[in-house]
């Protein structure tokens, strides 16, 4: 199956399902055989934008140089016997080995100068959307992201909406219920939804996502099928968390950045304008103490944050404070993610601050030489 989307002077197919044409499973097998052949040695520039694989989408990277050590990355438990959905290739940390060397070693000359009273762990994870190369440290360790999950919320009604005429007009009552849920919460913070109005669609999302508001998340909960918040896990193969309120969840900055990039490629399963949409909103977001206090004001950071509180009988412990962004640099778009854990929330913000600054700079340095 097959539909078409229209932006200003430009018709494309989004390939949904099993559709695929003959010519991108060419490419795409023989991009898959070549990587670590001799033809690896030349850069193969561009691979596959937005093929579309099995869930709608394709991770897009290119080949290296012989001698890296590539693998494919393959959807996780599918319900197909003879199919096994790629969900990308994998860039090895040594593909344009040295180029991010001097910013790995400035993160972790931050990160030292505190201390350990102040910052317990942390984990950072720099991606270039250009070329797909990378680096980190402790990028697979686990976090809570709290509000950071708003984001597959509002992925999720996006989807909804393409297959349910009409979804962003409706009105969202907000009930007594909702209210009781969020009341119940730990270290809840104030939300700016009133027991018995109604809301759009369009609103809620800006108030989930700009503001973090999380009753306007519990309400757009309440209005989307729960298979399709699953899917927007499973498709990326990330494990989804075992309830709605996500008690206990933890993420990765590796894994949690594929939802970000997803929607900069335009390769989920969600719509071109849609995607677009979603990135202005995180743009919009009113935290600024993090990604974005290291950024030049002109540049656009579309980023979630979220602050996990760790504590016991209403009495805090801790924090886990991350932010996760895309920052569009004007020659060279990335993605960071930093998540942090602590005693002091304005410490670990100023933290993230640093980083993203010292990220920036390296990102600017290097594109200014090339």
């Amino acid at each position: 199956m097959e539909k078409h989307t229209r932006s200003p002077g430009v018709r494309r197919k989004v390939y949904t399902g099993d559709a695929l044409t003959n010519s991108m499973k060419s490419l795409l097998a023989w991009a898959a055989e070549k990587l670590d052949s001799k033809a690896g040695r030349i850069i193969v520039a561009t691979l596959i934008f937005g093929i579309g694989m099995g869930s709608g989408y394709f991770l897009c990277t290119r080949a290296g140089e012989a001698g890296s050590s590539f693998s494919l990355l393959f959807v996780k438990n599918t319900p197909y016997e003879f199919v096994r959905p790629l969900l990308g290739i994998a860039i090895p940390k040594s593909y344009d080995q040295g180029k991010w060397d001097p910013l790995r070693a400035e993160v972790l000359q931050t990160a030292a100068a505190l201390p350990e009273s102040a910052l317990v762990r942390y984990a950072y994870y720099f991606k270039d959307l250009t070329t797909g190369a990378w680096t980190g440290v402790n990028e697979k360790d686990q976090y809570d992201p709290a509000s950071m999950l708003k984001l597959v919320v509002a992925i999720a009604v996006y989807k909804q909406s393409e297959t349910t005429p009409g979804f962003l007009s409706r009105e969202l009552t907000y009930t007594q219920d909702l209210a009781n849920i969020n009341a119940a919460f730990p270290f809840a913070p104030p939300v700016a939804l009133k027991v018995g109005e109604s809301y759009t669609v369009p609103f809620l999302l800006k108030e989930m996502l700009s503001d973090s508001d999380n009753a306007a998340k519990d309400l757009l909960l309440s209005s989307i099928d729960q298979a399709t918040i699953d899917r927007t896990y499973t498709d990326l193969s990330i494990p989804k968390p075992d309830d709605l309120d996500s008690n206990g969840y933890t993420i990765s900055p590796v894994d949690y950045t594929r939802f970000l990039r997803v929607l900069y490629y335009g390769t989920y399963d969600i719509s071109w304008s849609n995607s677009n949409r979603l990135l202005q909103l995180l743009n919009g977001a009113t935290f600024t103490n993090g990604l974005v206090a290291g950024i030049p004001n002109t540049v656009p950071v579309a980023h979630k944050y979220g602050e996990h509180v760790i504590g016991a009988n209403g009495v805090e412990q801790g924090v886990e404070l991350s932010d996760c962004g895309i920052v569009y640099h004007p020659k060279s778009p990335y993605t960071i993610c930093v998540m942090t854990e602590g005693k002091n929330p304005l410490v670990l913000a100023n933290f993230i601050a640093r980083l993203s600054r010292v990220t920036y700079d390296e990102v600017q340095a290097n594109s200014a030489s090339e």
